[in-house]
């Protein structure tokens, strides 16, 4: 990090926002991730760079700025202005770039990009209304927000925006995007029609998967300004209508406004013959290459396994031996364990070293460097290989998250369907470690809570509106019980899963069968993937995530790009990791309970 951004860094930090991460940088600037501190507001802070943005930039981006409101064109909020540093806050866009999303996906379904472009369109027709030219249209400066529906389109970045009736030309050394520039922006000319022009490009990158024209800055200009547009036959006849009208080379045969364009392209998608811009909220799932797995072991169970866990056991009497392995299975009230002498990966049968019952059904069984603990509703086991002891007892149905060192444990205590209080506990003794913490009454339905590190918890909960619109919910709180944030996304998350990622947590949401949902949460970014399977068990590793349904594997990077996928045994009941690239995975099928380990490493190395 460099001299200047420590010196902003600090002075945001005397501000009334927490910086939470670096989400992007421009020619004019750097963008953080922040949350005000009184209100835990999100907000993204534009930081200007002193030395490449003067005043007259800053100026004219906040004029515009303060002019615009519209849903599609990202809003300004306030200005940080410190000892002579400037920062606009600004609306944060949780779902990153269409940049991010097009690079992620590789290819959006056609009815999301026709969406998006549509969102595009409506923001530059309110900035035309205001008189302004937006000059930079490309993916980089479009962001993008999540609604129960998909994304919403916003544009940002007005910092070379020109005023239409401003007649001056721009100065040779050229601002803006070359790959999007109309031929009259390489003279110094613009008009609103620049901006259609640019969309133009846009959508034709989103339904072809890449640009009309490629190359370096001068290859680009002669390509603008001579080069014919060459439109895939697949793209429906009234859509290369609308993209090829954009791409006029003469401005004047171009479309003369954001809502004749808008709506070309809205009637050009009305076509029922055209199932392909059916309404999609997703980019298309991408089938990721195929892998077969390597099997170490098939070994037969007595019953049905509902919870998996694996852990190492590191041998007391020599501490030069390799560690050996222990699986615990869990069925209702029924905990077991087998051994495996000389570790996961060796491909020698394990041993039955337990197998007995504890007083309540198991719900979770947690995998820590300290130890297997085994949770209940209202209590904590600490699992060996001959024992199961009681960590501690809670008189009310509660759920419990343990930080990845297993040093201290995080109780959300329930009444009927909702957190009713917070408390830390130490571990291994399981003393309260601070006064219980009363949850936002308002809060609505819980859904998890997430130990995030060793010093953040997360609560989840949920509010349903109808069977279509409702809202999920994060209350933050250290690791002394203190709330220091929340915020609450559009989307009706059902199920949450912790990885070994710091600050990162999946999701599935309700009504999206074939989908994922990958929170980060420093700096907030919300991912939605579509996938090729029902996810019903989800683990992560250093490297990603699996995903599996009743006997398939899909493998994702934490950025959702699908690494790789494969055929499992049917009729899968519970998975577990180990490790970089162990998996157990327990199968019901016909009657019969079956325990396999695997080897990863084939996708874990297609990911490096």
């Amino acid at each position: 990090m460099s001299r200047a951004d420590v010196l902003r860094l600090q002075e945001v930090k005397r501000s009334n926002y927490r910086i939470l991460g670096l989400i992007g940088r421009g020619q004019f600037g750097r963008v953080y991730c922040a949350m005000h501190r009184q209100t835990g507001k999100l907000v993204a802070l534009k930081a200007l760079d002193l030395t490449g943005s003067p005043t007259s930039q800053f100026l004219r981006e906040l004029k515009f700025l303060v002019t615009l409101e519209h849903p599609n064109i990202v809003a300004c909020e306030a200005i940080e202005h410190w000892q002579g540093k400037r920062c606009l806050v600004m609306e944060y866009c949780e779902g990153g770039t269409l940049r991010q999303l097009m690079e992620n996906h590789h290819r959006l379904h056609p009815a999301l990009s026709v969406k998006l472009v549509c969102d595009v369109l409506a923001g530059l027709e309110h900035a035309s209304l205001q008189g302004i030219v937006h000059c930079d249209i490309k993916p980089e400066n479009i962001l993008l927000s999540v609604d129960a529906s998909g994304w919403s389109a916003k544009i940002s970045d007005f910092g070379i925006s020109r005023l239409s009736h401003d007649l001056t030309r721009e100065p040779a050394n050229l601002t803006g995007s070359p790959a999007y520039m109309a031929p009259e922006r390489f003279y110094g000319q613009y008009s609103h029609s620049t901006d259609l022009y640019a969309v133009g490009v846009l959508l034709y990158e989103l339904l072809v998967g890449h640009r009309p024209f490629s190359g370096a800055p001068p290859d680009l200009m002669v390509a603008h300004l001579n080069q014919a547009v060459n439109i895939p036959a697949h793209i429906p006849t009234r859509l290369q209508t609308v993209i090829l009208t954009a791409l006029q080379k003469l401005k004047a045969r171009r479309y003369q406004s954001a809502t004749q364009m808008l709506e070309a392209l809205q009637g050009a998608i009305q076509d029922r013959s055209q199932p392909q811009f059916a309404p999609h909220n997703f980019a298309t799932a991408i089938a990721a290459p195929k892998f077969t797995l390597q099997t170490l072991r098939q070994e037969a169970l007595l019953d049905r396994v509902d919870q998996l866990s694996v852990i190492e056991v590191l041998p007391e009497c020599d501490r030069d031996l390799c560690e050996s392995s222990l699986i615990f299975y869990s069925q209702d009230q029924a905990i077991s364990a087998r051994s495996y002498a000389k570790g996961f990966f060796d491909r020698r049968a394990g041993k039955i070293r337990r197998n007995d019952a504890i007083a309540e059904p198991i719900q979770d069984l947690i995998v820590r460097s300290s130890g297997c603990f085994a949770v209940t509703e209202r209590s904590i086991y600490r699992l060996s290989d001959t024992t199961a002891q009681r960590v501690a007892q809670f008189n009310h149905p509660s759920r419990i998250a343990i930080d990845p060192s297993g040093k201290w444990m995080a109780v959300a205590t329930l009444n009927q369907s909702q957190a009713k209080f917070f408390s830390i506990w130490t571990l291994p003794q399981a003393q309260l470690a601070c006064r219980p913490a009363l949850c936002e009454p308002r809060s609505g339905e819980f859904i998890a809570i997430a130990a995030l590190h060793t010093r953040h918890i997360a609560l989840v909960s949920r509010k349903l509106v109808s069977r279509e619109l409702g809202s999920t919910r994060f209350d933050f709180f250290n690791r002394h019980g203190k709330a220091f944030g929340t915020f609450s996304i559009p989307l009706q998350i059902e199920r949450v899963f912790p990885t070994r990622n710091a600050h990162f947590l999946i999701a599935i949401e309700t009504g999206f069968e074939r989908s994922l949902v990958l929170l980060h949460l420093k700096p907030y970014r919300v991912i939605r993937v579509g996938i090729l399977i029902t996810p019903k068990f989800v683990t992560a590793y250093p490297w990603g995530i699996v995903v599996c349904d009743d006997h398939h594997l899909i493998a994702l990077d934490y950025n959702g790009q699908q690494i790789g996928q494969a055929e499992l045994p049917a009729g899968i009941c519970a998975i577990a990791a180990h490790g970089e690239t162990g998996l157990a995975i327990a199968t019901w099928n016909a009657g019969q309970s079956t325990l396999y380990t695997l080897n990863l490493e084939v996708i874990r190395s297609a990911s490096l």
